[in-house]
């Protein structure tokens, strides 16, 4: 392979691995809305790009999989294994389709399927943990308050919310897809303009204090978010005198629970940790390499945030803000190759 190309994916993985395992929480601290749905579309971009650059295209996205995992269990450890599931689909999705070709068309089915497994996942989770019955109390609250207003309610709320959902996801993912296919070319051009903006910018602002960023406690959150599912599928049950229903709903959670945190997913956590340790050996250099990258790469994130939202308005700030981030990981030198 080229060696720019070989270049240009090398750090395209460690842009992708930063993102799996520090990008969010620097993306709060700029005050990026919806983070999560922003780096599943972040990672559909990157796999569309190493595609681009690459000549042997299944094996290369495969392999900055793998990168990209390795490097999320050694840097966010306490990562669940769903989080792994999910760079583990797009990657595999993503060597699969682009292997049959690296056109808009490919990108754009591509973002499609990774971000409409990333919505289906969600509710697949939402149905383990709580049954049917997350869905039965939305349909039962709407049902309620259509009846209170006389307006038919002859539609499952749930269904319809299960799909618009979905629907946006995929549909966002296609335009990502599409858009990331034709990003390249454009990138060559802006490159050197955009590197003397960050010269500038660092000159500039040589003597801020750097910021600290809060470690939020996802696990957490997490435990406060089922909490308040339960509040609100017992408080429509109970309404409805089946209390029954209720008490049931709470303990089948309570026990799912119990049986993932402390069974299921510490022995599918354990399995999964031992391959990849195995895989470990013969990319220990690698994985060094883009651990040591990261330091950099985050140095980016605030020059690429004012970047953008200087020469743009609203919510095409943040598309020219991962224009921005891409760019400067690429062709900015201070960021050391491996």
């Amino acid at each position: 392979m080229d060696t720019t190309n070989r270049h240009y994916i090398n750090r395209l993985t460690a842009l992708w691995a930063f993102s799996e395992s520090g990008l969010g929480g620097m993306m709060h601290a700029v005050k990026i809305p919806f983070t999560g749905f922003f780096l599943g579309g972040f990672a559909i971009v990157i796999i569309t790009l190493i595609a681009h650059h690459s000549k042997q295209r299944f094996s290369d996205i495969l392999q900055s999989t793998l990168l990209v995992m390795l490097v999320k269990a050694a840097a966010s450890p306490q990562s669940p294994l769903m989080a792994y599931l999910a760079v583990g689909f797009q990657g595999v999705c993503g060597a699969l389709v682009f292997a049959a070709g690296k056109n808009s068309f490919s990108a754009a089915v591509f973002g499609a399927l990774a971000l409409f497994e990333s919505a289906v996942q969600k509710f697949i989770t939402a149905t383990i943990l709580f049954g049917k019955s997350i869905w039965e109390a939305l349909d039962i609250l709407v049902a309620g308050i259509a009846k209170d207003l006389h307006l038919e309610s002859d539609f499952s709320f749930s269904m319809w919310l299960i799909g618009t959902y979905t629907g946006v996801y995929t549909v966002w993912g296609l335009l990502l897809g599409w858009w990331a296919a034709r990003l390249p070319h454009r990138m060559q051009s802006d490159a050197h303009g955009l590197v003397a903006r960050m010269n500038d910018y660092l000159i500039n602002h040589a003597a801020e204090a750097k910021r600290e960023n809060e470690k939020r406690n996802g696990r957490m959150w997490k435990l406060i978010s089922v909490f308040f599912i339960l509040l609100f599928i017992s408080s429509v049950f109970i309404s409805t005198h089946n209390a029954a229903h209720a008490g049931y709903t709470v303990l089948r959670t309570i026990a799912v629970l119990l049986t993932l945190y402390f069974f299921v997913s510490p022995v599918l956590m354990l399995l999964f940790k031992r391959w990849l340790q195995k895989q470990q050996s013969g990319n220990t250099y690698k994985v060094k390499g883009i651990l040591e990258a990261i330091p950099q790469l985050r140095q980016l994130i605030a020059p690429a945030m004012h970047f953008a939202k200087t020469d743009k308005k609203g919510l095409w700030a943040y598309r020219q803000f991962v224009y921005n981030l891409i760019v400067l990981a690429l062709y900015y030198r201070a960021y050391t190759d491996e």
